[in-house]
């Protein structure tokens, strides 16, 4: 996997855990090899070129800030795997049109897509517990959320700003 992670991708190993620290590639569409474990804190924040984004099942947590302001995001596939999406994760990126957060996940960080100004809906899955503050704030396009009945904790406003929304 390290040859993989070469030339592309700045990241660090721990035992078992392999974290992408930084993306340092160019490429519009991006897959990240399998065996990465995490996407590390602002690992890809500011990549003007990334459309797209493939994450394998390997990984489980998609940190601080990961893709945030990558503005030409319009595709990402988060795995099972994934449980956690830290807080601005996907904040910033205005072409990102829906986002299919998967079974796996229990936790959608403060911010994580604040922002994102043609994101028009969301499915949350029952898995998902705690809405972070302000989760989808400024999401202008938004215009449907679902939200499980097993989600015990929803952060302060979480859907300020997003004045075409018209269901919960």
């Amino acid at each position: 996997m390290e040859d993989e992670l070469k030339g592309q991708f700045q990241y660090s190993i721990s035992g078992d855990s392999v974290t992408i620290t930084k993306y340092t590639g160019s490429a519009s569409a991006v897959t990240i090899p399998r065996g990465v474990t995490s996407i590390g804190n602002g690992a890809f924040s500011y990549c003007s070129t990334l459309t797209s984004v493939t994450i394998p099942n390997s990984v489980t947590s998609i940190g601080y800030y990961a893709f945030s302001c990558c503005g030409r995001l319009t595709s990402v596939t988060i795995p099972n795997s994934v449980t956690s999406i830290g807080y601005y994760a996907f904040s910033g990126c205005d072409s990102l049109t829906s986002v299919t957060i998967p079974d796996s996940v229990t936790s959608i960080g403060n911010y994580a897509f604040c922002d994102c100004k043609n994101l028009t809906s969301v499915m949350i899955p029952n898995s998902v517990t705690s809405i972070g503050n302000y989760a989808f704030i400024f999401c202008e396009s938004l215009t449907s959320v679902t939200i499980p009945n097993g989600v015990t904790s929803i952060g302060y406003a979480p859907f300020t700003g997003c004045d075409k929304l018209t269901e919960i």
